[in-house]
């Protein structure tokens, strides 16, 4: 600390106080919204990917059988 300010600088940090306190914090409550979430989502999420891909993929075949993209390529 002399190399930055001098004696005065040193002395003044040999001086400063620090005073802590831990931050209050409530205790840990169980929440059982969150373990269902946790054990739920996933087969929600499996189930939106099994009803949306049937449609999707019946839409894309009936659009090749009909060759809609060719007719719309041709106006």
């Amino acid at each position: 600390m002399y190399e930055l300010g001098g004696k005065s600088a040193e002395q003044e940090l040999n001086n400063t106080v620090v005073l802590l306190k831990s931050f209050p914090y409530p205790s840990y409550t169980n929440d059982t919204f969150v373990v269902v979430l946790q054990k739920q989502l996933p087969f929600i999420v499996m189930l939106c990917f099994i009803i949306t891909t049937p449609i999707i993929c019946k839409e894309i075949v009936l659009e090749k059988e009909k060759k809609l993209k060719v007719s719309v390529a041709f106006m």
